[in-house]
């Protein structure tokens, strides 16, 4: 009988007469195609998580039991694949909000090829992010990179933070304790001198021009004066945008109307019970969104389905007029004179403030004001 010699470069991923053998996420090089990292009978969830990172496509692996760092077992910890996807180097996937969540199940790989080629992304990773939920975990998988790579050097911007820029093997390597994660990158394609997430924050890694470095992640973002088919919006005056009532408009409505064009409807699913938490109408390119509520029995049902808030992040991507006497471009204390005091949230805190809560009966308007403090966008909820 031949004998059969495995290259080293699979190894990671051999196959054994007993099963599957785990993948030691540490020896990935990070270029690795989806398929080769993951298993489609596990919990797979794929899609953005600003929470996360906003700007790159995440290919989440729940409760599996296939992975580990150094020989060190990952079983129950959440494992983060990271995927380049162009379309997401946008500004308005960042103002979701920190904790927008848009994850879907992905059971073969038709779906996950579907949901690759509408973010325009690759099929490879390019990083990794490992859940680490105990302190014995987090203490073991330290002392594994030190042992490695030696001392890291300390982030500036977390109380226990760790990072390593490793040139030569084009791999950055951010230990985050203080958010149970550690973060593992193929710096190739990265910028060399800046770095930022939400588990990290603005890490200098030597001469960041932070201001060209954000535009650079932004950098597929429309420019508001080349927006083009401007949706008509009209705010009256007990704030509903074209007669749509939030905590009673549903979504039937909002689908046989004229203001649902360009709209994409996208379903915030829970992990692990894969209900529907929320339902979102996105319409990015005029970064206007609407928020509904999922009937728990019939999500189905669009009649059962209700607005519960909406967004309207730019006024320079749509055409609106207000009833009660705002403009666009107003003046911040010009806009605090059109209201009562005992309907404005902390009134007197508001020269502290860029925004302007007010009270909208069982929900609030907030008033927007852009870096020189004109009136530029509006959320209610």
């Amino acid at each position: 009988m031949k004998k059969l010699v495995l290259p080293l470069a699979i190894l990671p991923f051999m196959i054994s007469c007993k099963g599957q053998e785990k993948i030691d996420l540490s020896k990935l090089n990070l270029n690795e195609p989806t398929e080769k990292v993951i298993n489609y009978d596990e919990d797979l969830l794929v899609g953005v998580e600003t929470i996360e990172y906003p700007f790159c496509l995440l290919l989440e692996v729940e409760n599996s039991e296939k992975y580990s760092f150094e020989g060190i077992d990952l079983k129950g910890q959440k494992i983060i694949f990271q995927i380049n996807a162009e379309k997401l180097k946008t500004d308005s996937i960042s103002r979701f909000g920190g904790a927008h969540i848009d994850l879907k199940p992905v059971k073969n790989e038709k779906e996950l090829k579907s949901t690759l080629r509408s973010f325009n992304a690759e099929n490879k990773i390019y990083g990794i992010r490992i859940e680490m939920k105990t302190p014995g975990l987090k203490s073991e998988i330290l002392k594994k990179i030190e042992l490695k790579f030696g001392k890291g050097t300390k982030n500036p911007n977390t109380d226990k933070g760790l990072y390593w820029n490793l040139k030569k093997q084009n791999r950055y390597i951010f230990f985050s304790p203080d958010y149970d994660r550690l973060i593992i990158l193929n710096s190739t394609n990265l910028s060399k001198t800046c770095y930022w997430d939400t588990f990290n924050g603005l890490i200098d890694l030597g001469g960041c021009d932070n201001e060209k470095y954000t535009q650079e992640l932004i950098k597929n973002a429309t420019k508001p004066e080349d927006v083009k088919d401007k949706p008509i919006l009209k705010i009256d005056k007990n704030w509903n945008v074209n007669h749509f009532i939030v905590g009673k408009s549903t979504e039937e409505d909002f689908v046989e109307s004229q203001t649902n064009k360009n709209f994409e409807r996208m379903e915030e699913i829970n992990g692990s019970t894969g209900d529907i938490n929320q339902i979102m109408y996105q319409n990015e390119y005029h970064d206007f969104y609407f928020y509904l509520s999922a009937n728990k029995i019939s999500p189905e049902n669009r009649k059962e389905n209700i607005i519960v808030a909406y967004a309207i992040n730019d006024f320079r991507k749509v055409e609106i007029s207000f009833e009660n006497g705002l403009k666009v471009g107003m003046k911040f204390e010009d806009v605090v004179k059109l209201f009562d005091k005992k309907s404005i949230i902390d009134y007197e805190d508001l020269k502290f403030a860029n925004y302007i809560e007010i009270k909208n009966g069982l929900y609030k308007t907030t008033l927007n004001f852009d870096e020189k403090r004109l009136f530029s966008g509006m959320f209610v909820k």
